[in-house]
């Protein structure tokens, strides 16, 4: 079979490998659909990641059917739809740093446990679609770090597929106000579209100013304005983002951190004490992998149509690859049907 890796930094390869077998706890899944991640771009830009150098399979936003299933294995048999959690069994991670990866026709999943690594899909949830659930499940757990509730206004920095989805969760829990944004007119384009109120690109407006306006301003801090956001949520990782957040945000604000920062970035706490604003970070989602999972079937059709910009097959995958560099692209998956 022919399968998505790669090993020098900024290039992949898809080559031809051989049909994986399962061992006694393990099951073969004959993948459908498979998401292009943020990660898979940085991941070909590093090179592998695989301790021993060898070449590192990609793809961990995927579906399929139960194909075989080893001797020992007793949860999981052949014929059953399911989401393949991303996380296996040992803490390594499906398509980031080990040799199994779903941009493939086949993937085996070790230790395989329904439940836990695969999780079984409902018979009237359409496969392709199930694939959103990852970058849904990564989304709502970074919103459920900030403890929104229906009185919170929140922003969202950057609306690339995982701040898409931080919108939508947003919008479904009903909270006061949602500001999306990002510096791509396509993007903040598709967060009107999830459920965002009002959406700023910074090129090109007065940020501070402008999100005032939309949810009004905080008390100064020592001289200072602030505005009246309640709850921050980095998703973008660009540059003078945390400051520009901590610069304006009021007394008690939340911030958090759901993009991955390649770089330490500087932070100014003597000017954060006076604002006591709390910031945490947002990682492991396990849970919510079975949340979205059991919401998906109730989010209107035409926002997760607006949240998936491309769907190709899997013999276009360059095109695919390219099109998810894209600041116009939000998600777009792979097919192998």
């Amino acid at each position: 079979m022919k399968a998505v890796r790669v090993l020098t930094p900024g290039s992949y390869s898809i080559d031809d490998v051989p049909m994986p077998s399962c061992g006694p706890r393990d099951a073969l899944i004959k993948v459908s659909a498979c998401g292009i991640c943020g990660s898979d771009l940085h991941f070909v830009k590093w090179g592998t990641l695989r301790a021993d150098g060898q070449p590192m399979a990609l793809g961990h936003e995927a579906t399929g059917i139960v194909e075989s299933v080893g001797s020992a294995v007793d949860t999981v048999s052949p014929g059953m739809r399911v989401f393949i959690s991303p996380t296996a069994s040992d803490g390594s991670t499906i398509g980031a740093g080990i040799h199994d990866g779903a941009f493939a026709s086949h993937v085996v999943i070790r230790d395989a446990v329904l439940g836990k690594n695969l999780l079984p899909l409902p018979a009237d949830l359409d496969l392709h679609r199930a694939a959103l659930v990852e970058p849904l499940a990564v989304g709502l757990h970074t919103v459920n770090r900030g403890n929104p509730d229906t009185s919170t206004k929140a922003v969202v920095f950057g609306c690339g597929p995982i701040g898409l989805a931080a919108v939508l969760w947003l919008a479904r829990r009903n909270v006061r106000h949602i500001t999306a944004i990002d510096i791509a007119d396509e993007r903040l384009a598709y967060a009107t579209q999830m459920g965002a109120h009002a959406v700023i690109n910074p090129n090109k407006e007065d940020l501070p100013a402008r999100l005032a306006e939309l949810q009004g301003a905080g008390d100064p801090i020592r001289g200072q304005p602030t505005v009246g956001t309640d709850v921050f949520y980095d998703l973008a990782a660009g540059p003078g983002v945390i400051e520009n957040i901590t610069g304006m945000a009021k007394f008690r604000s939340r911030l958090v951190i759901g993009a991955i920062y390649f770089n330490p970035v500087p932070m100014n706490f003597r000017a954060l004490i006076s604002r006591e604003m709390e910031i945490t970070t947002a990682g492991p989602y396990e849970q919510e992998l079975h949340d979205a999972l059991a919401e998906l079937p109730n989010v209107d059709p035409a926002t997760l149509d607006a949240y998936v910009t491309a769907t190709l097959p899997f013999s276009d995958f360059d095109k695919a690859f390219e099109l998810a560099k894209q600041p116009s692209s939000a998600k777009v998956m792979v097919t192998f049907d």
